[in-house]
């Protein structure tokens, strides 16, 4: 059967803060860590989320979470945070692109067919500099991990066309997480390229809205790509339902919220998507 590519989601669920550095403390990071060790407690966590009105799951392709699916017993939404790149790593290291996901903090890693394979598909592109051939074929390994909707990834013009094409060829969604979401739009709009949506930071206190609030605010209103807005807490300073409200009064398709900025994931998520589907009827009255 042809698989389709399903409607770019109005909430997600973001786990990446488990293992990504987050604004938020140190204590609340380790708080949430600790409180998702098990895999059953995660598992449990994503599917309260999704039934409480989460329309898919974001996450990297990272052991914790994968053991966490295999708890459950019917798949959820998901969308792959990939390329996933630990903290210290560079994308231009090259080693790293030509062993298996999840060999590259391994002191030996493994060089089997899999891995000769790869090695073989990434040689003409390290050599000839084209960042897309670099990361296209190792972004196809990670998603292979779980049945992934969608790709995140950032780069120059040829890269994105390369990479919307990768993933609607497959009809998957692509989107694009960003951490300076004014200046990404405006290239994008600038280079007349779409992808299905951009994941980057809006909140009432501005904190991560790079270049500048008022920047973002304008792309925003722009409205030449769907955004999907993350980071709504600004680190802890408002509250979710304000950092909701105010990143789709400006513009926002839809937003994600992190595990790491709730206490009360099927809870909070609820009180979110109710007020997202308030928000919705209440454009439509206009």
């Amino acid at each position: 059967m042809k698989r389709v590519m399903t409607e770019v989601p109005r909430l997600l669920l973001g786990v990446s803060s488990l293992d990504q550095p987050v604004r938020t403390t140190r204590d609340r990071q380790l708080e949430v860590a600790s409180r998702f060790k098990e895999p059953e407690s995660l598992a449990v966590a994503l599917v309260k989320g999704v039934a409480a009105g989460a329309e898919g799951v974001i996450a990297p392709p990272t052991l914790d979470v994968r053991e966490a699916l295999a708890e459950l017993n019917k798949p959820l939404p998901l969308y792959a945070r990939v390329l996933h790149t630990s903290p210290a790593e560079d994308l231009h290291w090259d080693p790293v692109f030509l062993a298996d996901p999840g060999e590259e903090t391994a002191p030996t890693p493994r060089t089997g067919r899999r891995g000769n394979k790869a090695g073989a598909n990434l040689l003409p592109m390290s050599m000839s500099g084209d960042l897309a051939s670099r990361v296209l074929p190792r972004m196809e390994r990670e998603l292979a991990l779980f049945n992934a909707k969608a790709t995140l990834a950032a780069n120059q013009p040829r890269f994105f066309e390369r990479v919307v094409r990768f993933a609607h060829q497959r009809h998957w969604l692509v989107g694009v997480e960003t951490r300076n979401l004014g200046h990404l739009l405006a290239r994008l709009r600038a280079w007349s390229l779409a992808p299905d949506f951009v994941i980057g930071p809006v909140n009432p206190r501005g904190v991560g809205m790079m270049p500048d609030a008022p920047h973002v605010l304008e792309e925003l209103k722009a409205g030449t790509v769907k955004v999907i807005a993350s980071e709504l807490r600004a680190g802890g300073l408002v509250s979710l339902e304000d950092g909701a409200t105010y990143a789709r009064r400006h513009g926002a398709w839809g937003v994600c919220a992190e595990l790491v900025d709730m206490d009360d994931v099927p809870k909070e998520l609820k009180g979110l998507a109710a007020l997202g589907a308030a928000g919705a009827a209440g454009s439509a009255a206009a």
